[in-house]
């Protein structure tokens, strides 16, 4: 496995050759595409500091980097479902409390984490957020004659959220892990993901924010990974990393005939 950098450095356009011709560029979903807004860990660390535990940027990045890796390969994601199900209050406090021992704060973490947990029920009621360069980037790559494809780790259909999203006829097909009967990092969903787009796994770029999911997966698979991260939690990946969807074109790494420029008068890349 190709370990990331795990400092806190700024994030940063960073271009590598791919290794083969490409035929399709492929989207995480969820962090990727779609965020929540606001953002659920930057509420979390702001319940911590009204609650007298101000964290430094070097605690923040790394309780976000731990974020990463519980929800892709850790085996305490499958206790906790096993143990509380999916999505309960007993889940979610228990998560809180697993973030809290990450972060190493002392003290009774299972006092804090009911404490963070109850003002998350009372407080947190996030919506969806599409970023302005989304639309005009997949419309440019799709244009361009690439095959689009969405792949999240999402367990039911996709075709409903994403006309929600307001990003319907962008997408040449879409695949949950549901459906795939394969959750990301698993080679499986990414394998059906190419076979979906018609290509081989070479010619396939899969871009998205989770390195451990997102990076390692379609690496191990035989994808070619492109590492969204606008924090700059995982510098040094080993593929190419963009900040914004929109640097996607500006990267040199698609055949977009100008895309950059035509994004970014349809608001893309800011």
């Amino acid at each position: 496995m190709t370990k990331p950098n795990s400092a806190g450095a700024p994030a940063r356009l960073v271009t590598k050759r791919l290794v083969s011709p490409l035929r399709a560029v492929l989207f995480d979903l969820d962090g990727t595409l779609r965020h929540n807004e606001p953002d659920g860990y930057a509420v979390f660390i702001g319940f911590l500091e009204e609650l007298g535990y101000p964290l430094s940027a070097e605690q923040r990045a790394h309780g976000e980097r731990w974020t990463h890796y519980y929800w892709s390969i850790a085996p305490e994601l499958r206790e906790d479902i096993e143990a509380f199900g999916a999505d309960t209050p007993a889940f979610w406090k228990r998560y809180a409390e697993r973030q809290i021992l990450a972060l190493d704060l002392g003290g009774d973490a299972n006092a804090l984490a009911e404490q963070v947990n109850r003002m998350f029920t009372e407080r947190y009621q996030p919506v969806n957020h599409v970023p302005a360069d989304v639309r005009p980037t997949l419309s440019r790559v799709r244009a361009a004659g690439y095959t689009v494809g969405l792949v999240s780790n999402r367990t039911g259909a996709l075709d409903g959220l994403v006309t929600e999203l307001g990003l319907d006829g962008l997408f040449h097909f879409t695949l949950s892990a549901g459906q795939a009967g394969a959750w990301k990092p698993a080679p499986e969903i990414f394998r059906q993901a190419a076979a979906l787009a018609g290509c081989a796994p070479s010619e396939a770029m899969y871009v998205g924010d989770n390195y451990y999911a997102d990076i390692e997966g379609a690496r191990g698979a035989g994808l070619q990974p492109v590492l969204y991260d606008p924090r700059g939690l995982f510098p040094e990946p080993g593929c190419p990393i963009i900040r914004t969807i929109g640097e996607l074109l500006q990267t040199g790494l698609l055949a977009t005939d100008g895309a950059a420029e035509a994004a970014d008068k349809c608001g893309g890349s800011g």
